[in-house]
């Protein structure tokens, strides 16, 4: 009997240890086990929640390429292509991104426990993760990276070629192409190395193309920066049109890109939703950067200035006056050609046959011809003109319709003429 009461009063003595072990860890300020878990940055619903927003600014910025086609295409169709194409090309890569991780964020609900994991889901899994490595083939792992390489070397390209908009001069789009386009291709080719199983290779890859980026993205910002406060000051700033607004969220955007690419050099493995963020940034920067540069009067040559408005207007009137100036002399020529080659068949014709030749009769001249019948130009007599005119006559039937085949002279025909001077020749 003893010796169950002893048993009771250690259980109930065990019991109380533990609840009272139990009651002070939930008293505890501090968790041990919390420092373990990942940043909430990094977790499925914040992935989820801001490839979301990111899809719908690309969206956005799609559906502004299309509605402003009208007015972008004229002054800068590469431009506009390059833009465009950057566009749906990360819009694609958003929509197969939501799509992978809305497929794997399914199949892991029918898997025990039947939650959701809290650590987002890694586009593509790394291969150091075996788990995740077997889910994607070399192929779909090959192709997911060429369309991320496509996504980076066409946003890049498309900033490079707006930096030459800005900056239009031959030795300056030299200049810019010959320092930032390596620097784009590096960052595109880098992007295709984790293919390979090598962790070493692939650490040095990512380190080389989050420098390349963040390098090319600071340049772009200082550049940007020189045009719209320095070189075209007095017309970028204007309030009309929106000028001043567009340029305002142009280099905002330009700051925040430089400071997320930044970033991003050491947060790779805790923001995976990071890189679309930048590449949308810097579309939306390249467009209203755009805008921006035609708003101050350079796109298209445009300007506002009344001096050089009329400066190009006396140009061009000066042109045109040169083109009429050239069509005139031209006919001219043209006239005088026709009338010498003519008029000596005609000298031969009197000195070889003087008594084969009719009376003096009229001849049509090339004048402008009358509107009402009987449809033929003015005539005058043969004899009180130097040199005849051939023209071709004209009828009621056939007026306003140039002829060909018969040419008058008088009542003779070309064809008439002609026989009569092969009889000259021949001694008739």
């Amino acid at each position: 009997m003893a010796r169950r009461v002893l048993e009771w009063a250690v259980n109930i003595l065990m019991i109380g240890l533990a609840v009272a072990e139990a009651s002070e860890s939930y008293a505890r300020p501090f968790d041990p086990y919390i420092k373990y878990r990942p940043d909430f940055a990094r977790s499925l619903p914040v992935q989820i929640l801001l490839t979301g927003i990111i899809l719908t600014l690309v969206a956005v910025l799609f559906i502004h390429l299309m509605f402003t086609a009208q007015y972008h295409w004229p002054l800068a169709p590469v431009n506009y292509v390059l833009q465009l194409s950057g566009v749906t090309t990360l819009l694609i890569s958003l929509i197969a991104t939501i799509h992978v991780v809305l497929s794997a964020t399914l199949a892991e609900s029918e898997r025990w426990p039947y939650m959701l994991n809290y650590i987002a889901v890694n586009v593509p899994p790394p291969l150091d993760t075996e788990f995740d490595s077997d889910m994607w083939s070399t192929a779909e792992r090959a192709t997911w990276l060429v369309m991320n390489a496509s996504t980076s070397g066409l946003i890049q390209i498309t900033h490079i070629q707006f930096l030459t908009l800005l900056y239009p001069s031959q030795l300056e789009g030299r200049l810019i192409f010959a320092l930032l386009g390596p620097l784009a291709i590096v960052a595109a080719v880098m992007q295709l190395v984790p293919i390979s199983d090598n962790v070493k290779i692939n650490v040095i890859a990512s380190a080389v193309r989050n420098v390349c980026n963040a390098t090319l993205s600071l340049l772009f910002t200082v550049a940007l920066f020189i045009w719209g406060l320095l070189v075209n000051r007095r017309q970028a700033w204007r309030t009309d049109g929106g000028t001043a607004a567009f340029g305002a969220g142009a280099l905002a955007l330009a700051l925040v890109s430089t400071a997320l690419n930044f970033l991003f050099v050491n947060k790779e493995d805790e923001f995976v939703w990071l890189p679309g963020l930048m590449w949308a940034v810097i579309l939306w920067q390249s467009f209203l950067g755009w805008w921006w540069w035609v708003g101050a009067g350079s796109g298209g040559g445009l300007t506002t200035d009344d001096e050089d408005l009329e400066d190009r207007l006396r140009r061009k009137a000066k042109r045109e006056t040169r083109k009429k100036e050239r069509r005139r002399e031209t006919r001219t020529k043209a006239r005088k050609v026709w009338q010498g080659v003519f008029g000596d068949h005609l000298h031969m014709m009197k000195m070889m046959l003087p008594n084969h030749l009719p009376p003096p009769i009229q001849t049509c001249l090339p004048l402008r011809q009358s509107r009402s019948p009987p449809y033929h130009a003015p005539c005058l007599d043969s004899s009180t003109i130097g040199t005849p005119s051939f023209v071709v006559s004209t009828s009621p039937r056939h007026a306003g319709k140039q002829q060909s085949g018969f040419v008058a002279y008088g009542n003779w025909s070309a064809t008439a003429i002609q026989g009569l001077l092969q009889q000259g020749r021949d001694g008739v």
